[in-house]
């Protein structure tokens, strides 16, 4: 599998603070035996808040650069990760970068893939939980990503900011810019209508710009039904998968993604425990379970091949 959203990057920062890097290197086992061989390593930014509350006192401090931040996480990611996974390092919530000169520094670091915004509203643009759009700053910013070969990712804009970014890619793209992009962890609206996935309209909007997305595996994004099964929850996650398949007629723009956050389950009781799958052995689990609706060749493209021709190979 290349799983198009897993948050290492802040796994790894969080045991950094702590001296331990007992859950960094058990997570990082399930990258070993053919089972994750792709990843895109994300390191993200809430609130100041919610980051102190849910991943350490000292996770964000004013005195701690954001590269500065990058570069310890990338450091301890390739010391734990086996040399031949495939990581795209990824920076989710981008109002904690200074400017695009830092944003040009960490694209030299490694960086390759943006979320511009969290759910909260910032410099640059608006997440689910402000109907404001794409800043003057965040256009700025977009387009300066763009011209260093950053991946632009949509997930988590509100639909404003979403429709915003579209505007701006396809006209990056009318001047030539060649744009990989992707909502890499956004589920389909009028399956689960929450305000992080995506409605039709969105749909056909990513597909237009040639975009990717990345059903993910939260049982939250996946149904509001809380009483439903383990066995039923899987089923609708296949719904999503087929839904996309039925409205771009094909499986070759769909990725797969994660975002497990078993590693918050002491501190997030909702998302913490809330993956449909175990991670340790998501691949054979992802298989016997797309095998039920999809062929080999459409699987094999879904759990890897779309990930790593379309988004990885473009990027590094």
């Amino acid at each position: 599998m290349f799983d198009m959203h897993y948050d290492l990057l802040s796994i790894v920062y969080k045991d950094y603070l702590s001296g331990n890097f007992q859950t960094t290197k058990q997570q990082c086992q399930c990258y070993h035996n053919d089972n994750v061989k792709g990843v895109v390593a994300n390191l993200y930014f809430m609130s100041k808040e919610e980051m102190q509350q849910e991943l350490h006192e000292r996770y964000y401090q004013e005195n701690v650069s954001v590269r500065k931040m990058f570069k310890i996480t990338k450091r301890h990611c390739m010391k734990y990760l086996p040399s031949s996974t495939l990581v795209l390092y990824s920076i989710e919530g981008c109002d904690y970068i200074k400017d695009t000169a830092e944003l040009e520094q960490l694209y030299q670091e490694g960086l390759r893939s943006i979320i511009l915004t969290w759910n909260e509203k910032s410099k640059y643009g608006s997440g689910n939980r402000s109907e404001e759009g794409l800043t003057d700053l965040g256009k700025v910013f977009l387009r300066k990503a763009i011209d260093l070969g950053i991946g632009i990712d949509l997930s988590h804009a509100n639909e404003k900011t979403f429709y915003d970014m579209i505007e701006v890619i396809e006209e990056q793209q009318m001047l030539g810019k060649k744009v990989v992009c992707y909502a890499s962890h956004s589920n389909v609206k009028a399956l689960c209508n929450r305000s992080r996935n995506l409605s039709d309209d969105q749909l056909y909007a990513l597909k237009k710009v040639g975009g990717l997305v990345g059903i993910m595996s939260l049982k939250n994004f996946v149904t509001l039904n809380k009483e439903a099964t383990d066995d039923q929850l899987k089923e609708l996650y296949l719904d999503q998968i087929s839904y996309v398949k039925k409205i771009w007629n094909d499986t070759s723009h769909i990725v797969l993604s994660t975002d497990d956050m078993n590693f918050l389950s002491e501190v997030d009781k909702e998302y913490g425990k809330g993956n449909l799958f175990h991670y340790a052995s998501i691949t054979n689990e992802l298989k016997e379970l797309l095998k039920k609706r999809f062929t080999d060749e459409e699987i094999d493209q879904m759990l890897f091949l779309n990930a790593k021709e379309q988004i990885y190979d473009k990027l590094i």
